[in-house]
């Protein structure tokens, strides 16, 4: 009999693990443009919000 602890073969792990770390990544990135253009639209917007009222907006 052997005692031995059945271990995954490394392929597989690696084959599970790279569309997961993908994935990941993607949304990252993805949260992180959102999260830019909401704050660069908000600073636009304030930049020219005096200007609305004047009509030249």
């Amino acid at each position: 009999m052997k005692n031995e602890m059945h271990r995954p073969d490394t392929r597989t792990m690696i084959r599970t693990a790279v569309p997961v770390v993908a994935a990941l990544f993607l949304f990252l990135v993805s949260a992180g443009y959102i999260a830019y253009r909401m704050i660069s639209n908000y600073n636009y917007n304030e930049r020219w919000k005096d200007y609305d009222e004047c009509g030249l907006g």
